[in-house]
């Protein structure tokens, strides 16, 4: 029987306990921040409290996409200089991409030369001058135009005496008082001065004595300086004279370059040959402005083809804005050969290379996201987009390096930074 009471007693004090057990209730310990309770790891409530910051937040994207977003703030953006482009439907250029080396145009480069020998006795035009055609470069002190201008003043003289002796003998001869032939032999001598005279005006004119100075001469009795003149308008590029020097002729004196217009000459491989054309346009680029691009049109392709390059030199007058393009400067030149259909177009500024594909960066909700892409045919300045974007997307074209850094920070280091942006 006492067995029997134990045996109960035991059994109400285990439910007792079992009760009070379940009334109890834990209090979850406190966060740092007041007001705040933690939640245990893996919980949703934990996940939210974790959730990365606005600048590196994950946002929901579509296909194609990576899901981890950048989120900058205008302070940022400015430092990066970050500028975007509407994706939007282009005709896509077909065109084919030549090196070249830029040259002054053959119709637009002159030399300064003397025809005769002499002293240079003042120079009027320093290198780098910007000169118009006409203007007095140099002044000569020529012992053999000298010697020239002396003969034509000598034989303009012996014009004038002839003329007054041709008068006085026709009136001698209308009143029979001199023979006939002394008039015809007067009238020889003033041909032959004349003559003379027309002998030395040309060759004065072909040593660089303009008609002016020649008149002046004969009219004055003067010797005159020979000033040689700038035979075209442009800048000096070469200046190989000082005050003093003795100079022969044909020697380069001055170069001077019109340089408003220059020439591109490029070299073609024969598989492009049928595609180009006379009258082409052309877009180039140098290293030394990469933001410029210079417009021309082919103006001549080579009948002949180069033995070692197996190359066709081909020449384009490209206009040179504000005199930026340099010679020998090497270019880019892109030949516009034809055009395709209108396509989904981005900038190729806006193409990143990394990791073994080609993507970009697009704005979603002030939000930039990566943007993996199918590309099409692409040109210097278009490349036409398949897969990734649609109509009226905004990607970014410049900072798109440095907002690449950001979206590896905010995936965790992610890839190398091996890639580059086109």
């Amino acid at each position: 029987m006492v067995q029997v009471k134990q045996l109960v007693s035991a059994t109400l004090l285990a439910i007792a306990v079992a009760a009070g057990g379940c009334g109890k209730q834990e209090t979850a310990p406190a966060s740092h921040e007041t007001g705040k309770v933690a939640h245990p790891p893996g919980s949703e409530e934990h996940r939210h409290d974790h959730a990365p910051h606005d600048e590196e937040r994950r946002e929901t994207v579509g296909p194609g996409e990576a899901p981890i977003g950048v989120r900058l703030t205008p302070e940022e953006r400015e430092n990066i200089g970050l500028r975007t482009e509407v994706v939007q439907l282009r005709p896509v250029e077909d065109v084919r991409k030549l090196n070249g080396i830029v040259k002054p145009h053959p119709d637009r480069l002159a030399q300064v030369t003397s025809r005769v020998p002499g002293i240079v006795l003042s120079v009027h035009a320093s290198l780098g001058a910007w000169v118009r055609r006409g203007d007095d470069l140099l002044d000569i002190k020529s012992v053999e135009l000298e010697r020239l201008e002396l003969s034509l003043i000598q034989a303009e003289n012996r014009l004038a005496l002839t003329k007054l002796d041709l008068e006085r003998v026709r009136q001698l001869v209308e009143r029979e008082i001199v023979a006939r032939k002394e008039l015809l032999a007067l009238e020889n001598r003033h041909r032959e001065t004349l003559n003379e005279i027309e002998s030395l005006t040309r060759q004065l004119n072909f040593l660089g004595l303009p008609q002016q100075a020649i008149t002046r001469i004969r009219e004055e009795q003067t010797v005159a300086t020979l000033h040689l003149p700038a035979p075209i308008g442009g800048t000096i590029v070469e200046r190989n004279v000082v005050i003093g020097q003795a100079i022969e002729p044909n020697v380069a004196l001055m170069r001077i370059i019109d340089a408003s217009i220059m020439i591109v000459e490029g070299e073609a491989f024969e598989d492009i040959l049928p595609m180009l054309k006379l009258g082409q346009k052309v877009r180039v680029v140098v290293a030394a402005y990469p933001d410029e691009v210079f417009e021309g049109k082919i103006s001549f392709i080579s009948p002949t083809v180069n033995p070692i390059k197996r190359t066709i030199p081909v020449w384009a007058e490209v206009i040179n804005r504000r005199g930026l393009l340099k010679q020998d400067l090497f270019t880019q030149v892109y030949v516009i050969v034809g055009e395709k259909r209108r396509s989904l177009t981005i900038p190729v500024e806006a193409l990143i290379s990394a990791e073994g594909s080609e993507f970009t960066f697009v704005e979603r909700g002030g939000v930039y996201l990566r943007a993996d892409l199918g590309l099409g045919t692409r040109n210097d300045r278009f490349a036409e987009v398949t897969r990734g974007l649609t109509a009226g997307d905004r990607v970014v074209t410049d900072g798109s390096r440095q907002l690449y850094t950001k979206w590896l920070t905010a995936q965790g280091g992610g890839s190398a930074l091996g890639g580059h942006t086109h």
